[in-house]
């Protein structure tokens, strides 16, 4: 069974963990107004059952139908002296099947459709993916979303990406991109991998 909402009823009333230089100070367990659980940081490291196999999760939200929306592998508070750095460096390492595309990555945020599809992938800043189109391998810092069938949605190109599309160079690349999550990006493709849409401009 999939990890679901009603997995984690009453989890506040489980043992308060203890507080280290990365946990952050907020509630367990947040309920949406009809008391199904929206979200939950977890007490420890923990795996949950995806679609996608199990993925170890310290933060996780869901819709209110009780569905995964976002899960978190680490969810540690920034600060000074704990960078994105450091964060990224503690996230394992895993193998993503998507539309039969392999992804390996370290996570920061996976977010899942409703019917438990994957709906995007945001990295770490500090991280890249190299991801192939039939534009040649695209790269990211911030991540790449998909359609509801696992194609690729869209993709945020690093700085200086430079993409030739019709004898054209297009350079799709958004300034306030960065921490951004990857769930709507500049560089959007429909279902068949043509890109229809760069940094705000349609019709290529």
């Amino acid at each position: 069974m999939f990890v679901r909402a009603e997995d984690f009823k009453g989890y506040e009333k489980t043992r308060i963990p203890v507080l280290d230089h990365r946990r952050r100070d907020r509630e367990r367990v947040t309920y949406y107004a009809n008391k199904t659980v929206k979200s939950v940081y977890l007490n420890e490291l923990t795996e949950v059952k995806t679609r996608y196999g199990n993925i170890g999760a310290e933060f996780l939200t869901f819709y209110e139908s009780g569905s995964l929306k976002r899960l978190f592998p680490r969810y540690g508070a920034i600060t000074a002296y704990w960078t994105e750095k450091d964060e990224e460096l503690i996230t394992d390492e895993i193998l993503i099947n998507v539309g039969g595309r392999k992804f390996i990555c370290r996570p920061q945020c996976l977010h899942f459709y409703e019917s438990g599809a994957l709906q995007s992938i945001t990295i770490y800043a500090c991280d890249s993916l190299l991801i192939s189109t039939e534009y040649g391998p695209i790269k990211t810092n911030i991540g790449i979303s998909f359609y509801e069938n696992g194609k690729i949605q869209s993709i945020e190109p690093a700085f200086n990406s430079n993409i030739v599309v019709e004898g054209k160079i297009i350079r799709p690349f958004v300034f306030s991109a960065n921490g951004m999550h990857a769930d709507h990006n500049s560089l959007v493709f429909d279902d068949e991998g043509k890109i229809i849409e760069y940094g705000g401009k349609y019709g290529c």
